[in-house]
């Protein structure tokens, strides 16, 4: 789910102070000043639209100005470095916010609060590059400076507790997970009512992790009670249609799913986010390959697919490597190989790119492109493509550790076996022909 409002709050309230209530700027500084100043207001605005493309150049151009006044360790400065690191990370320029915030978290004017939130967008960093080992340990120590700042029954140390659930399941920690979920569920019970905002967002991810680990019978119920508790429009409300539809899909149950993408798909429509509107596009088109309708699916895929390039963002990579797999898939049902090996070579290109050797993500569309290379009787292409995705795999199990933690990569190794053993078959002389 998107940041904590509270966090932006805060930002706002920050920026907002008068221009005086900074430390005193020389004379010939002040019109800058105040240029600063309005330059920040737009850009919290733009940061909290998800226009990231503008909002991230103005945030950078905010926080060098008030460096260059000598205003680097105040409040105002620290909170809008979280905000340019936050617009960083969306548009996929990992290194340069993990080197702001790993600055802000060794600063010796940050705060306690100011730590945790860096400590918390470091975690998402190392996520989304692939890097979870580095994620959960950045998790921890959020969670740690939350606890110590603002105590272990406040919104934000929920928020942590969630973080930390979100990055113990992408290491396999499962149990870990989801009883860090249930805790952070339980806090905003506890500070928000059980049918608040922020418990059904809570209740929501929940339900996300269970599907994500393989448990979707269990996230189903959870899923129709957000649904049926959360306002019309809102935010968990529009997550919990999509992700009720995406998990009736996976469970066979295409038909049924395809109304709540339906739903989903609309809703997305009026807003500003391109980005979740294609992601609920790609799922429709999902639950219509499931019901053989494949023109229609593919059709589905370019809308979203369109979203997402145009204009490009690369925060945006991953979903387009994801819906590119999906319309692969499609194409090579239509018989349209030509195309859909573009699509799956492209697929993996991007996940290359963007994420570690090992990750799940770059796993699935290197499998897939390996089937699709059996499929069309080009076993030493399929093989030659396995061998060092094999290695990563594995190098990935051992870093990991733990039974619980191999068991979260076992379904990639049984589906290596299959396709090396496909292609080994398909290696060997035809009997029959012998004969």
């Amino acid at each position: 789910m998107p940041r904590a409002a509270a966090l932006l709050a805060a930002a706002l309230i920050l920026a907002a102070a008068p221009v005086a209530a900074q430390p005193k700027p020389v004379v010939d500084a002040e019109a800058r000043a105040a240029r600063l100043q309005g330059l920040a207001e737009r850009a919290y605005a733009l940061n909290m639209a998800d226009d990231h493309v503008a909002a991230e150049p103005a945030l950078r151009e905010v926080v060098e100005g008030w460096r260059a006044l000598g205003w680097g360790e105040t409040e105002a400065t620290h909170a809008t470095v979280l905000l340019w690191a936050w617009s960083l990370i969306e548009l996929g320029r990992f290194d340069a916010a993990e080197t702001e915030l790993r600055a802000l978290v060794d600063s010796a004017s940050a705060g306690g609060a100011e730590r945790a939130s860096a400590w918390g967008l470091l975690a998402k960093t190392w996520s989304r590059s692939g890097r979870f080992i580095d994620a959960e340990q950045a998790a921890v120590a959020a969670l740690d400076h939350a606890r110590r700042a603002f105590g272990d029954t406040h919104a934000e140390t929920a928020t942590a507790w969630h973080n930390l659930g979100t990055a113990r399941g992408e290491v396999g920690r499962n149990s870990d997970a989801a009883a860090a979920l249930r805790h952070a569920m339980a806090l905003r019970e506890q500070l928000f009512g059980p049918t608040g905002e922020p418990t059904l967002s809570s209740l929501y991810n929940l339900a996300a992790h269970l599907h994500a680990r393989g448990d979707i019978d269990q996230a189903e119920p959870l899923l129709r009670q957000v649904l049926l508790h959360a306002e019309p429009g809102g935010e968990s409300h529009t997550y919990a249609l999509h992700h009720l539809g995406f998990t009736l899909t996976r469970m066979g149950r295409h038909a049924e799913a395809e109304p709540w993408l339906r739903q989903a798909v609309d809703l997305r429509a009026t807003l500003p986010d391109r980005h979740m509107h294609a992601v609920s596009l790609a799922a429709l088109a999902d639950a219509m390959n499931g019901q053989g309708r494949h023109e229609e699916a593919d059709a589905a895929y370019d809308r979203a697919i369109g979203l997402l390039r145009e204009p490009y963002q690369p925060g945006f990579a991953m979903t387009l490597s994801g819906v590119l797999l999906g319309r692969a898939e499609t194409r090579q049902a239509m018989g349209r190989t030509e195309a859909a090996e573009a699509d799956y070579r492209q697929a993996v290109e991007i996940a290359r790119a963007h994420v570690a050797p090992g990750h799940p993500r770059l796993t699935l569309r290197q499998l897939g492109l390996a089937a699709f290379l059996n499929d069309q009787r080009r076993p030493g292409e399929a093989l030659a493509l396995l061998r060092p995705a094999r290695d990563a795999l594995l190098a990935r199990t051992r870093d990991l550790g733990g039974g619980e933690a191999r068991a979260e990569v076992e379904p990639f190794r049984s589906l290596f076996r299959e396709t090396v053993q496909a292609a080994w078959v398909a290696t060997q002389p035809d009997e029959s022909l012998i004969r």
